[in-house]
């Protein structure tokens, strides 16, 4: 997908919590961890955000894009 809209897998941000996340972390260039995520998501990200439940996703976007 990412060749189709031209856009480098270097040039993406993702986010997870749980082993079905492994390979996008693998495979882009900003894993984001979530507080809450299991500890090999932890290991190889770039960043740890806040818990699900406490607006992570939106708390990392405020502080890293915006």
């Amino acid at each position: 997908m990412l060749n189709e809209i031209g856009v480098r897998a270097e040039n993406v941000m993702v986010f997870g919590d749980d082993f079905n996340d492994l390979g996008l972390f693998h495979n882009c260039g900003f894993p984001i961890a979530m507080e809450n995520a299991i500890m090999e998501l932890k290991n190889c990200a770039k960043h740890i955000t806040e818990s699900n439940d406490n607006d992570g996703v939106a708390v990392a976007l405020e502080k890293l894009v915006l």
